[in-house]
């Protein structure tokens, strides 16, 4: 028998739930049975939730301790550390920096490392997409930023943040409200750009994400009653209204059941 997530009959419909975002999906994590979506397949500009994959990939193409040399001084535009040329920094605290401070720079020092270069890099963050069934992901650059044929849907991205889950130690980082990394000479303090953490109750991740082009997004996962509820949101007004609002919908919605 498997706990089964299972609609009520007395549930409200989709429609009462008013949503401002363009997308959304949600989905029980256990079974992977879908809870609620809103124009899931929809491809529009994931932001800052494009470095899921780019954990993803970093993960498959170094060790976490491998220390990793900034080639010049990331000139990229948003969130950063401002690294300098011929820092060194390891690939956990560049995954650190990424995942909870959501540091642009770090991203493309990973990228910017890979053995191939940076274009083979951005071909691994595609062919992951493929491998994992996502027909309507592509990526043109590790950080997010707004360019043309970066592009993903709230559906691909939960399957991203599903993949990246199953690695503890990025499990713990996008918990983490505040994290310190430090180095020779260096030292960052990190804060979570997620508001919902520490907010709602079982709130533990996963990743945030705005651009002009975007507008806000943000990817959940909700720890409650020994159930997990993974739910994205793209091109909100407010994501984290957005998502208090469907936690409580599901919650209040679905009861679970051994079948």
């Amino acid at each position: 028998m498997e706990n089964i997530p299972v609609f009520k009959n007395s549930a409200l419909a989709y429609e009462d739930l008013n949503l401002s975002s363009v997308a959304a999906y949600a989905i029980d994590l256990s079974s992977m049975t879908v809870l609620y979506e809103k124009d899931s397949q929809k491809s529009l500009y994931p932001a800052s939730t494009s470095k899921m994959m780019t954990a993803l990939v970093a993960l498959d193409t170094f060790k976490l301790d491998q220390e990793l040399r900034v080639a010049k001084e990331a000139t990229v535009s948003g969130n950063k550390l401002n690294l300098k040329e011929g820092q060194l920094i390891t690939v956990k605290d560049l995954l650190a920096a990424m995942l909870i401070f959501s540091a642009n720079d770090s991203a493309y020092v990973l990228a910017n490392n890979n053995q191939g270069g940076f274009a083979a890099f951005m071909q691994k963050m595609n062919d992951k997409a493929t491998s994992l069934g996502l027909t309507q992901t592509h990526f043109v650059n590790p950080a997010g930023l707004d360019e043309e044929g970066q592009q993903s849907t709230a559906r691909d991205l939960t399957i991203i943040a599903s993949e990246l889950l199953k690695n503890d130690q990025v499990k713990q980082l996008v918990a983490m409200p505040y994290k310190k990394i430090e180095g020779q000479g260096w030292a960052y303090d990190l804060y979570n750009s997620n508001q919902l953490l520490g907010q709602i109750q079982g709130v533990v991740g996963v990743k945030t994400g705005t651009t002009e082009l975007a507008g806000e997004v943000l990817v959940t996962l909700v720890e409650r009653d020994g159930h997990q509820i993974l739910l994205t949101l793209m091109n909100s007004k407010d994501r984290y209204l957005d998502t208090s609002k469907l936690i409580a919908w599901i919650l209040n919605n679905y009861e679970w059941k051994n079948l």
